[in-house]
């Protein structure tokens, strides 16, 4: 007779954060009730949630896979690791590299580009080499270097037939041959259509408000078309500054906009409150008080509108859901014959302003943070 047992599984982060979910109606979501621990350690911040499984079981490996796809980034990234079933204290598993990670020599990891259309057909195979970071994970975690693997694709994903073609991460096991996969598509092109390159805020209902819209183009969901809708967006405000002497910045979100519609060409809008400005730059650079000082640059802000696909947007929703609900939740997964996430995000456009309004200037330098 099995014995059912619970335990936490920590998970881990994600390279592209959203401050604020909207409510949604999940459809078609992909989970997998684990039977494992998996110790996961790159893309996703820490969260707990459980899962049930039979400690009984014979023991098992599986493999688990992190990465997302950004045609605007000069390197792609793929974490893998190892997931394990066992009886025993799994901390103690945890702290062992070789529990968590495979060698260099175990695994072949490398992704494959075709048509939707044409699937039989491979284009470009892009393989990924074995390097580490000193990166440690939070928790009790194996805590000296951490094996990744990199492949340098600048130019290989931001032309348009690239965006046209699906992306099918593999990894291959060497010894048995087992191969754990996933496949992603890109996200289309968007522009942003307001504001202009001039920062102003209107009064509306006792708050300064800026308008901020953007549109899609060149996307559909048909076959043929270059790149996928994103599926969530939201924006965000990276602000120039110099503390200690160095020049440096941060960044603030705002709202979540849900992608509710299929169909190209579809605007986008949110309004940003200029206190939602103000109070991240009094949050976020409270450690510099009195050491901040404006750049010579010949902008200090720039609006930036991110976007992730369906595969992240799931991923996160059902996070956020774990987080939240203490009821006992499966784990959301895309990956066929395992565990993580293989998904795509963009981060690239962006719209630099030239002047800034004159309210939000008077009210940075009212911080006195040394502005």
């Amino acid at each position: 007779m099995s014995t059912k047992v619970r335990e936490n599984i920590q998970l881990s982060g994600f390279m592209f954060t959203f401050a604020v979910c909207e409510p949604i109606k999940q459809r078609d979501m992909k989970y997998n009730h684990s039977s494992l621990i998996l110790f996961l350690a790159m893309l996703f911040c820490f969260t707990a949630c459980e899962v049930e499984f039979d400690p009984n079981e014979e023991w098992k490996q599986v493999t688990v896979i992190y990465g997302v796809l950004d045609q605007d980034s000069d390197t792609t990234f793929i974490r893998v690791q190892k997931g394990f079933l066992g009886s025993g204290n799994y901390l103690n598993f945890a702290k062992e590299k070789d529990s968590i990670y495979y060698k260099p020599n175990e695994i072949d990891v490398f992704m494959l580009s075709y048509y939707p259309w044409e699937k039989d057909k491979v284009g470009d195979t892009l393989w990924f080499d074995y390097t580490e970071t000193q990166t440690k994970p939070e928790g009790d975690f194996y805590n000296e270097v951490s094996p990744i693997y990199q492949c340098v694709t600048k130019g290989k994903l931001n032309h348009s037939e690239a965006l046209k073609q699906e992306y099918k991460i593999v990894v291959r096991n060497k010894k048995s041959g087992d191969e754990t996969w996933a496949t992603t598509r890109l996200i289309g092109d968007y522009d942003i259509t307001a504001p202009g390159s001039i920062m102003y805020f209107i009064p509306k209902n006792g708050k300064n408000i800026m308008s901020c819209s953007w549109y899609n183009i060149n996307s559909s969901v048909a076959t043929k078309g270059e790149g996928i809708i994103a599926k969530m967006f939201q924006p965000s405000m990276r602000f120039y500054y110099r503390a200690n002497g160095e020049e440096t910045f941060t960044d603030i979100d705002f709202a979540i906009k849900l992608n509710t519609s299929s169909n190209s060409g579809f605007e986008f809008n949110s309004n940003i409150d200029m206190n939602d400005i103000v109070n991240g730059l009094k949050r976020n650079l409270a450690s510099h008080k009195g050491k901040c000082s404006w750049t010579n640059r010949k902008y200090a802000f720039e609006l930036y509108i991110n976007s992730c696909n369906l595969e992240m947007y799931e991923y996160y929703s059902n996070s956020r859901q774990n987080d939240n609900q203490l009821s006992d939740k499966p784990i959301y997964t895309n990956i066929n014959n395992g565990y993580g996430l293989f998904a795509a995000r963009r981060k690239h456009i962006k719209l630099t302003f030239t002047k800034e309004d004159e309210k939000l200037q008077t009210a940075i330098k009212a911080l006195n943070y040394g502005f």
